[in-house]
This record gives C-alpha cells, sequence and structure tokens, in this order.
C-alpha cells in the first residue's frame, strides 16, 4: 500500500503549454476534480510545468479527474539545472502507456510510484489522440509513505450513491442522478511505534478532515489499480492504538474527492 498527504504541486509556481481562459492549468491545483484544466480545442498533447522554488523530494504522480483513454501516454520529468524540465536529470519516468497505470474506461486517473528523487522542477507531459482536447482535474505530486505491512484484511472499498429517490402516489420511483464516489477503509495493524507516529499519526493530524489523502491500495495491481485508488478527504480515523508489545493500529477512511 502507498498513502500521500503532502502534495507539492499545489504550492507551485505552474505554467501549462495550453490552457482555455475559463478552464486554466492552475485548476489542477485546486481541490475539487471536477474544475478541470482544458487544453485548446484540437491540442491532444499538452505540458504542465511545476516550480516548485527548490528542489523537493517526490516519489508518487496521481493524475486524477482526466478524460484519458486507453491510447494515452504520459511522462514525468525532474530537472534542477533546466527551468523547462526537459533535460530530467534527476528523474525521467520515459514515455508510459496510460493504460498500464490505471487509466480504464469510467476512471480517468493516472498513478505513479517511483524512487524518490529531488528537483525543482517538475514537467509532466500528456497525450492522447482519441480525444478532441486534453481534461485534467488534479495533480498529486509529492513523497509517500509504504508501510512496512500492508493494510490488513477487511479492507474495503464501497462506491457511495446519493442519489435521492422519491416514490410517488403511484408507486413509481423517480430519481434525482447525483454521482457517485468511492469510500476505502482500511486498518494498518503491526507497526512499530517510530513508523506510526511519523506516519499515519502525522498523516492523521496534518490532513485531519479538512486536507487530501492519496491511499493506492496496490500499486501492482494494474487490473484493479483505478478501482482501488482513493484520493480524497480522510473523513475518519480512529485513534493510534498500542495494540500489542512494539506494535501500533490506526484505522482509516478516505472518501473520494469529485
Amino acid at each position: 500500500m502507498l498513502i500521500a498527504w503532502n502534495n507539492l504541486a499545489d504550492d507551485a509556481t505552474l505554467t501549462a503549454s495550453s490552457e482555455q481562459a475559463s478552464a486554466p492549468g492552475a485548476n489542477v491545483q485546486i481541490e475539487h476534480v471536477s474544475r478541470k484544466w482544458y487544453t485548446v480545442a484540437g491540442v491532444t498533447a499538452a505540458t504542465l510545468l511545476f516550480d516548485m522554488g527548490s528542489s523537493v523530494a517526490c516519489a508518487i504522480l496521481a493524475v486524477l479527474g482526466t478524460n484519458l483513454t486507453t491510447a494515452a501516454t504520459f511522462r514525468l520529468r525532474g530537472s534542477d539545472s533546466d527551468a523547462t524540465g526537459v533535460t530530467g536529470e534527476k528523474y525521467d519516468s520515459g514515455t508510459l502507456n496510460a493504460s498500464s497505470y490505471g487509466v480504464k474506461t469510467g476512471y480517468g486517473n493516472v498513478y505513479l510510484s517511483f524512487t524518490s528523487a529531488a528537483a525543482r522542477y517538475w514537467l509532466l507531459n500528456l497525450s492522447d489522440a482519441s480525444v478532441p482536447l486534453l481534461q485534467v482535474g488534479r495533480v498529486f505530486l509529492g513523497p509517500k509513505w509504504t508501510p512496512t505491512l500492508n493494510q490488513g484484511f477487511g479492507w474495503s472499498v464501497t462506491p457511495q450513491d446519493e442519489s435521492k429517490v422519491t416514490r410517488s402516489y403511484g408507486g413509481q420511483a423517480f430519481v434525482d442522478e447525483r454521482p457517485q464516489r468511492r469510500i476505502i477503509q482500511f486498518t494498518l495493524n503491526f507497526i512499530s511505534e517510530a513508523e506510526m507516529y511519523a506516519n499515519a499519526f502525522a498523516m492523521a493530524r496534518a490532513s485531519g478532515v479538512a486536507r487530501d489523502v492519496l491511499a493506492v491500495n496496490d500499486i501492482a495491481a494494474s487490473g484493479y489499480l483505478a478501482e482501488q485508488a482513493v484520493y480524497g478527504l480522510c473523513t475518519a480515523s480512529e485513534p493510534l492504538v498500542h495494540e500489542n508489545y512494539g506494535a501500533f493500529r490506526q484505522k482509516f477512511s478516505i472518501e473520494e474527492r469529485l
């Protein structure tokens, strides 16, 4: 399991190679995924350049709320010496097929976990010739935590449907349909005091119920990565419990942002 909560991209100076005035690149730094960056019509290959201000360590990328299809490709590069990010001397993912990193019909998200690298300029390339223009709702770029032990059995992911159903006197059902959101619940258990306080407890304290968390249930589960990875608010976190000698436990519930 991978968990991340410090989105360094939000504080970066952002430059988009193409954008619409009503849907600028800066929208990917807004918490609501439905508020998107649009390229100009006909532009199906574009970049986002994040200037972090100084060299910062990143190890996970999530591109959320996109219209990317399984035909899409992406590339992430990090540089300290090149303000364009093109040289990517600190990190270069190479060009990757989005279908292998979470993109699936009905889910427009990309997840890339990589060995931590420190760079000031991070350049994200996106390309998909099968769409009329590119749309992206959110970008997460920052450090990650890989717990020593994965989440315990009993973890769950739920599609929450808040649609309203009203029945007439004749018994017919009328539905006010609303978008669904997923909720992932998991417990981290049998982990040392030092690791839990430095990460799980730190995440709960830093994020509370107001700031977003990225939980990737299994980065290698390419078949179900789209369904099981959730980015959103940590709506409930139980106390950090000293379960047994040298072993600590904490349970989390994360509700997807729309």
